[in-house]
């Protein structure tokens, strides 16, 4: 195989995002020394190697298992009610009509010169 490209990977798995999940898991694998499934006489990098077995056939995944919502589950954060936290007065910041003091401002501490507005101009000619 001169070369190999993404059309000869997805013809082994169905689509570019199974792709790129495959072949850097096998690239990972090949770094901590995994041996090749097919012949690296160019000596080819790992994540062209890892492409190479994928296109021979050599590498797939098994996709039944596979549950493409469980990745929404786990970064979406609580889905009922009862998963979140119990609501403690003392943890919640002040609402937004509340009176309270905002922090100095960042260029406070910088002795910054006064606005042109605080300067005694001369009148206009």
């Amino acid at each position: 195989m001169a070369r190999v490209t993404v059309e000869d990977c997805l013809e082994e798995l169905p689509n570019r995002f199974s792709l790129v999940l495959v072949a850097a898991e096998r690239t990972r694998q090949l770094l901590k020394g995994s041996e090749p499934l097919v012949d690296n006489d160019q000596g080819n990098k790992e994540a062209v190697l890892s492409l190479r077995e994928i296109a021979a056939s050599r590498v797939g995944v098994d996709l039944s298992l596979f549950d493409e919502n469980e990745g929404l589950r786990t970064f979406a954060g609580p889905v009922s009610r009862e998963d979140l936290p119990p609501a403690d007065a003392g943890h919640l910041p002040p609402a937004a009509d509340d009176d309270f003091a905002l922090p100095p401002a960042a260029d406070d501490d910088f002795g910054l010169p006064p606005a042109a507005d605080d300067f005694d101009l001369p009148p206009e000619a």
